[in-house]
């Protein structure tokens, strides 16, 4: 079977997309496609999956995604709005020698390391997401000229963060379901205790044959990407509100303070309270990719 992919309508007036897309039209499910994509958030927050990458987003984040990687947005509130200016290209809109032109070396070398997924930062986060929220308006070379100079000043700059070195896999339809209503359960029971044998009867599989499938998909266990999902919404937690580590560590779908700290450390590298104390966000996204690294 071929792989699932989302295909957005190209003018005849462009050779890539660079559109606004708001909810309900925002909505995908866990998918790849052939092109790549730049996008700004512009409305909404809530839980990124790139690869094999677990994290927040929110209103502002800038991601370039390589084609065919995997990745799903999924609004923390099914009822509020999201929104996204995207842009999607294939590389054959530069011709294979422009792309080999001496000057084009940084470009062609980031379209490469793009199968890791990067989310930007900083000044560089600001500059292409101004860039993204008007491309759209643009026409002609001016449009072009635009994508292309995002693209260069992504290539020359340190602020990026990979996030994730698992390889790309082509899925099928019917993998793409599956996995995606593995991760929709998940993401709806993670503060509840979750047993392998119920997530396993949503893909009518055993136990053992779940375990062997998801890992093969993933390139994670079942219980090593619940406990990341509830790290990171944990993570959220001690950042956004003034609830206790321990009301923190219950509400996260953890039973006992020990097996939450233990967990925390080892994929944040230092305890709760020190992360709340001194971490800003976008220190969390690069500590959550390190941990799939």
């Amino acid at each position: 079977m071929k792989p699932l992919i989302q295909k957005l309508p190209i003018d005849s007036s462009s050779s890539f997309v660079a559109r606004t897309y708001t909810t309900p039209y925002f909505e995908t499910p866990w998918h790849q496609h052939e092109e790549y994509e730049l996008l700004i958030e512009t409305m909404g927050q809530g839980s990124v999956f790139v690869g094999d990458f677990i994290g927040e987003y929110e209103a502002g984040d800038v991601f370039l995604l390589g084609k065919n990687l995997p990745h799903w947005f999924r609004k923390k509130d099914s009822e509020s709005t999201g929104s996204a200016v995207v842009v999607q290209f294939k590389e054959e809109i530069f011709g294979e020698t422009f792309l080999k032109l001496p000057e084009m070396q940084q470009i062609s070398n980031l379209l490469k390391n793009a199968s890791h997924g990067i989310a930007l930062k900083g000044d560089l986060k600001t500059t292409v997401g101004n860039t993204l929220k008007s491309i759209e308006s643009l026409t002609g070379f001016s449009q072009l000229s635009a994508l292309l100079n995002s693209l260069n000043q992504i290539s020359i700059s340190d602020q990026i963060t990979f996030l994730t070195n698992s390889p790309i896999i082509s899925f099928s339809k019917q993998d793409q379901d599956r996995i995606h209503k593995v991760f929709e359960y998940t993401m709806q029971n993670f503060q509840n205790k979750i047993l392998l044998k119920d997530v396993a009867a949503i893909t009518n599989q055993s136990e053992s044959a779940f375990s062997h499938y998801f890992k093969k998909n993933t390139k994670k266990n079942y219980i090593q990407f619940l406990t990341e999902i509830r790290i990171s919404h944990a993570c959220n937690l001690l950042l956004t509100t003034e609830k206790s580590v321990t009301e923190i560590c219950y509400e996260s779908g953890f039973h006992n303070w020990s097996n939450f700290s233990e967990h925390f450390n080892k994929i944040l590298k230092q305890s709760p309270m020190k992360y709340r104390k001194g971490s800003v966000r976008e220190e969390r996204l690069e500590l959550m990719s390190e941990s799939n690294n």
